[in-house]
C-alpha cells in the first residue's frame, strides 16, 4: 500500500493539471475565434507551430528519457538533457529561419516582417521546450502539487493575457497572442530553474535507482523517431486536405483532437508516473486502459446521438463515416499507452523506438497510396472512407501489436537483472 499511495497522488494531481489545461486551451482558442481577426490568428499560428516543431525536433524525446534513466540524479539529467537539446536547437536553426521566412513569402504584406518574427519564433521555442522538461522533472521529484501546477500554468496564464489585452486593453493584433505564449511558457519553465542553478537547492531529494535499466537508445535514433512523429502528423493533414478537400479534412482532424486527448492523457497521467518512479504493474495498466477505452466509446456515442438527433449542423454529418474507425484507432493509442512505459522499464527502448520508425514509415506510404493510381495510370482509386478504414484500421492492429509484445515480455525479468 505505501508503494500505491504516491503514484496514486502524484497521478491525481497530473490528470487534474490536464483537465485545467485542456479547458484553459479551449477558452483561448474561443479567445482566438471572438476577440482577434483572422491575419493575427493566422500569423500567430504559424509561428507557434514553427516553434512547436522546433522545440520537438530539439528534445529529440528527452523528457522520456529524462523519466526513464532514473540511475542519474533528477536535476544532473534535466540539466544535461536541457543543454544538449539547446545545442539541437541551435543548429537547427537555419532550417526554422527557413520554414519562418517561406511561410511569410506568399503574402507581400507580411513578407517584409518575417525577420521580426524570427525572434518571437526562438523565445517561444526555448522556453516551450524548458517547459517540456520541467514537466519530466516535477514527476521525478515526485511533488505531486507541482505536476499539476506545472501543467495547468502556461496555458491558464495565456488564456488570461490573452483575454485581457483584447477586451482591456484593445490590442487584437498577433503580437498580443506572441506575448500571451510567450509568457505562458516561461511561468512554465520556472519548475526547471533548480536544475540550471549552479547548486540545486535540494539535491537529496532527486530519487536514484541505479536497477533502472532506463533509455537505452542514442541521440540519432530518439531524433529520427521523434523526426517520423512530426512527419507523420504533418502528413496526415496537409495530404487529407489535398486528397479530399478541407470540409473532409476537417472532419478527420476534429475528432481527431478530440479523441486524441484521451491517450495523451493516459500517457501524461499514467505511463509518465510509471516511468518516474521506475514501477511496473501490468494489471493497473490493464483497467487504465479499459478505462480510456470506455471515455473513447462514451465519447464516440455521444457524438453519434447528437448527429442523429440532429443537434450539430448538417455540416458535420460527414462526422458518422469517420466516428468509429477514429474510434478504434485512439482506443488501441489508449491501450498503448497505459503501457508505454514498459519498453523503457525492461531496457527494450530501442525496440520501441524501430516500431514507431517503421510504423510511422508505413503510415507515409498508406497516406500516399492514393497518388500511385494516376502515377501509374490505373484507373482505380480510393474513397475518403476507405482510405480511412485503411489507415485507421493498420494503426489500430499495429499499436495492439506493439502493446502485446512489449506486455507479454513484461512477464520476464529484464537481462540487466541477471
Amino acid at each position: 500500500m505505501t508503494l500505491r499511495s504516491p503514484r496514486s497522488s502524484t497521478s491525481l494531481f497530473a490528470v487534474l493539471g490536464s483537465v485545467v489545461s485542456l479547458g484553459a486551451q479551449g477558452l483561448f482558442a474561443l479567445f482566438l475565434l471572438k476577440l482577434f481577426d483572422a491575419s493575427a490568428v493566422g500569423q500567430f499560428s504559424v509561428v507557434s507551430q514553427i516553434a512547436f516543431g522546433w522545440a520537438t525536433l530539439a528534445l529529440a524525446q528527452s523528457p522520456l528519457s529524462l523519466l526513464a534513466d532514473r540511475h542519474t540524479a533528477a536535476h544532473r539529467a534535466a540539466a544535461t538533457a536541457w543543454a544538449q537539446s539547446a545545442v539541437r536547437m541551435l543548429w537547427m536553426s537555419p532550417w526554422a529561419l527557413l520554414a519562418l521566412w517561406w511561410s511569410q513569402s506568399h503574402s507581400s504584406a507580411s513578407a517584409q516582417h518575417w525577420g521580426a518574427l524570427a525572434p518571437w519564433v526562438g523565445g517561444i521555442a526555448l522556453l516551450q521546450m524548458s517547459w517540456l522538461l520541467a514537466q519530466s522533472l516535477t514527476l521525478r521529484q515526485q511533488a505531486p502539487a507541482a505536476v499539476a501546477w506545472v501543467r495547468l500554468l502556461p496555458p491558464v496564464l495565456a488564456a488570461l493575457i490573452a483575454g485581457l489585452g483584447a477586451v482591456a486593453l484593445g490590442l487584437t493584433d498577433s503580437r498580443t497572442l506572441l506575448l500571451s505564449a510567450l509568457l505562458g511558457y516561461a511561468a512554465g519553465a520556472l519548475w526547471l530553474l533548480p536544475a540550471l542553478a549552479p547548486t540545486p537547492a535540494h539535491p537529496a531529494s532527486d530519487p536514484v535507482d541505479p536497477a533502472q535499466p532506463g533509455d537505452t537508445r542514442g541521440t540519432q535514433l530518439k531524433l529520427l523517431h521523434t523526426l517520423t512523429d512530426v512527419a507523420v502528423s504533418g502528413w496526415l493533414a496537409v495530404q487529407w486536405q489535398a486528397l479530399y478537400g478541407t470540409a473532409e479534412a476537417g472532419l478527420l482532424l476534429v475528432l481527431l483532437r478530440v479523441f486524441g486527448f484521451i491517450p495523451g492523457l493516459v500517457h501524461s497521467a499514467w505511463a509518465q508516473v510509471m516511468m518516474s518512479q521506475g514501477t511496473v504493474d501490468r494489471r493497473a495498466s490493464g483497467t487504465v486502459a479499459a478505462l480510456a477505452c470506455g471515455v473513447i466509446a462514451a465519447m464516440a456515442v455521444a457524438i453519434q446521438a447528437a448527429l442523429h438527433l440532429g443537434w450539430l449542423q448538417t455540416s458535420w454529418q460527414g462526422l458518422a463515416d469517420y466516428l468509429w474507425p477514429l474510434a478504434g484507432w485512439q482506443m488501441a493509442a489508449c491501450i498503448m499507452a497505459a503501457h508505454a512505459h514498459l519498453p523503457f522499464a525492461l531496457g527494450r527502448a530501442t525496440r520501441f523506438s524501430w516500431q514507431c520508425i517503421a510504423m510511422n514509415a508505413v503510415m507515409l506510404a498508406l497516406l500516399c497510396l492514393p497518388l500511385l493510381g494516376p502515377l501509374l495510370g490505373l484507373a482505380w482509386a480510393l474513397s475518403a472512407h476507405q482510405h480511412l478504414l485503411l489507415v485507421s484500421g493498420f494503426m489500430s492492429l499495429a499499436l495492439l501489436a506493439q502493446t502485446l509484445d512489449h506486455g507479454l515480455r513484461s512477464q520476464k525479468p529484464p537481462a540487466t537483472a541477471h
